[in-house]
């Protein structure tokens, strides 16, 4: 999987897109539900994870990987048109968390699954895709 510091530095929008988030979109109404009352800006990426896969699969394309994470459940990240692996939120989970490789989910299965809407993962989806366009806007950059 590319190491999110190496991706950034490499691609200025996506640079731009990942302090767009960490500033203004990452937030306690973006978060999965079950991690809400733990979320905070000292761990932003924290339950970020479907919302985050979604809006980068918006920008560049590629496949959404889903995994389960030991002790923190299903965990979603990004397979670009590249074949590179990028997991944004990955620094969500502590050092030494082993994040098994993915296999493909759908958008529909995230937007639309049972537990989707259980999570509302389309509300905070576009909650997070308003917060990031305002945000880009800001910064001079076209999502």
């Amino acid at each position: 999987m590319t190491d999110e510091n190496d991706a950034i530095s490499a691609d200025p929008e996506l640079r731009a897109i990942v302090t767009a988030l960490r500033q203004a979109v990452w937030s306690k109404e973006t978060a999965s539900p079950s991690c809400q009352a733990s979320w905070s800006r000292h761990n932003p990426a924290f339950g970020q994870c479907a919302v985050t896969a979604l809006l980068v699969q918006n920008a560049y394309g590629g496949e959404i990987l889903r995994t389960v994470v030991e002790g923190f459940g299903s965990h979603y990240y990004n397979r670009l048109p590249d074949g590179r692996d990028i997991d944004l939120t990955r620094g969500q989970f502590p050092p030494g968390t082993v994040v098994p490789e993915g296999q493909p989910a759908s958008r529909e299965y995230l937007l639309k699954s049972p537990r989707a809407v259980e999570a509302r993962t389309e509300e905070r989806y576009q909650l997070a895709v308003e917060q990031l366009r305002t945000m880009l806007r800001l910064l001079r950059v076209g999502f």
